[in-house]
């Protein structure tokens, strides 16, 4: 008989000792016949972080909260102690939908090759948002294009692809995460589960950026691999800076219907 594949379960923390504790506890409250190791890297935070972690029982496989060179320093130093089969990264705040977020998962990409070497992802809920990501299915082209983010956090990878693509690229920026996968993405397409694997905090930086950053980011992510999304480069700014008005337009409108809600919440009832 066939032994579960291990899941390594990598979370990177900074000053968040609740959402710490809230993640830790999704781990261990996870129903998996195999072995879950959870490696926490902090970017050291102070004593009471290290003083709950030295404390967790059972253990955790491994915990180090001492300064590093950021978020993707810290996943890369994450993978570095991760000995599992299959990868999968859940920062400080997130939490598995529920217990039995890994095994369903497990099931379900078991038969679609060697665990080792595929990826793929399922569906995040964003908290305070109101709304699922995760788009099904994946397109490359769209992906390119910038009209398919895939939820970091609902992603899963097998430890040979990861060792093959090397890691995040800690030149790229906020938005390595996203570079890695479109790498991962040009090996082999990604298993989509239309499932919800995640509870994301939308609070963090990575989730409330500014349309100009967003599309700084697409546009280096086209010129360090020499793809764009309609073929040439110059065509493809022309659109990417007309993408940049239209998310200006919708973030406009937002925030005005936003307000709106606000002020009619507040109003008495008649």
């Amino acid at each position: 008989m066939t032994s579960a594949p291990t899941v390594s379960v990598i979370t990177i923390s900074f000053k968040d000792l609740d959402g710490l504790k809230r993640t830790v506890e999704s781990v261990r409250a996870q129903r998996y016949d195999g072995s879950i190791e959870h490696i926490v890297i902090d970017g050291g935070s102070g004593d009471d972080i290290a003083e709950y972690l030295s404390g967790c029982e059972p253990g955790l496989a491994y915990w180090q909260s001492e300064p590093d060179g950021g978020r993707y320093d810290a996943m890369n130093q994450g993978i570095a102690h991760a000995s599992g089969d299959l990868l999968w990264f859940m920062h400080s705040s997130d939490v598995f939908a529920d217990p039995d977020t890994v095994t369903q998962i497990v099931e379900s990409i078991s038969s679609q090759g060697p665990i080792r070497e595929i990826w793929g992802y399922g569906m995040n809920n964003l908290i305070g948002m109101g709304r699922l990501q995760g788009p099904m299915p994946f397109s490359i082209r769209k992906f390119r294009a910038g009209w398919q983010v895939i939820p970091h956090q609902a992603s899963f990878f097998g430890s040979s692809l990861v060792g093959q693509l090397g890691g995040y690229d800690l030149d790229f920026g906020i938005a390595a995460d996203q570079e890695l996968m479109y790498r991962a993405a040009l090996l082999r397409p990604p298993i989509t589960i239309p499932r919800v694997v995640c509870d994301y905090d939308t609070t963090g930086v990575g989730s409330n950026r500014h349309p100009r950053e967003v599309v700084a980011d697409l546009r280096l992510l086209w010129d360090w691999h020499g793809h764009y999304p309609l073929g040439g480069r110059r065509i493809s700014l022309v659109y990417l800076r007309l993408r940049e008005y239209y998310m200006h337009y919708m973030l406009f409108w937002e925030r005005v219907f936003g307000r709106m809600s606000r002020i009619l919440r507040r109003s008495p009832r008649d």
